[in-house]
C-alpha cells in the first residue's frame, strides 16, 4: 500500500492519503461481514447489496430489516436503525417509458473498514444481486477513507486491520 503525504484539514496531525485499488477487502462492523468491495469514483454514495427490504417501527424509531445480498449469506434477516431515505437517478438503460426516473433507498449507517482505516458511512441498501460486488463505495465514501483510486491495482490495502478510525457520518448534514 503506498501513502502519499497531504496537509491536515483540521488542526491535528496530517493525516497520509494512501492509494487504494479498484477492488478493495472491505469490513462492516455492525454486520460482521467482510466483502470484495468496489471503488467508484464515478458513483456518489455508497450501496450495500440487500433484499427483502422493509422498513418498520421500534419504539417509535423508524428501522430497516433485510437480508444480504452477498454470496454465501445465510439469508438471516437483519435490522439496523433507518438514518433516512435518499432518491437516487436511475440509469438510462433501466428506465422504460413508464418507469420513474429515479429508486428511493433507505440509508443505515455503518463502519467500513479498508486496510488499516475505517469510517462511519452512510450506505444506502438495494439489491446489488446481478453485480459482482456486494459492496459500492462511491466518491463520499472514498473521501472519508482520504484515498485515491488506482484502477490498476486491487487489494492493496490488504486485509482489514481498522486501526485508525477517521471522519464523522454526520459531518456534512
Amino acid at each position: 500500500m503506498t501513502v502519499l503525504p497531504v496537509s491536515a484539514v483540521a488542526e491535528s496531525e496530517p493525516v497520509h492519503k494512501v492509494i487504494l485499488g479498484l477492488i478493495e477487502q472491505a469490513h462492516v462492523d455492525e454486520l460482521d461481514l467482510t466483502v470484495e468491495a468496489k471503488l467508484d469514483t464515478g458513483a456518489v454514495s455508497a450501496s450495500l447489496s440487500a433484499y427483502d427490504i422493509e422498513i418498520f417501527e421500534r419504539n417509535g424509531d423508524d428501522w430497516v430489516r433485510f437480508r444480504l445480498g452477498t454470496e454465501g449469506d445465510d439469508a438471516e434477516q437483519r435490522e439496523l436503525p433507518l438514518d433516512h431515505k435518499v432518491r437516487i437517478r436511475r440509469r438510462l438503460a433501466d428506465i422504460d417509458d413508464e418507469a420513474k426516473t429515479y429508486t428511493r433507498r433507505p440509508v443505515v449507517r455503518l463502519m467500513v473498514c479498508i486496510g488499516e482505516r475505517q469510517v462511519p458511512m452512510r450506505v444506502n441498501l438495494t439489491d446489488r444481486r446481478n453485480f459482482s460486488y456486494a459492496l459500492l463505495i462511491g466518491a463520499e465514501g472514498l473521501t472519508d477513507l482520504r484515498s485515491i483510486i488506482d484502477p490498476s491495482q486491487e487489494n492493496s490495502a490488504g486485509a482489514p486491520e481498522c486501526g485508525m478510525t477517521l471522519g464523522e457520518a454526520g459531518e456534512k448534514d
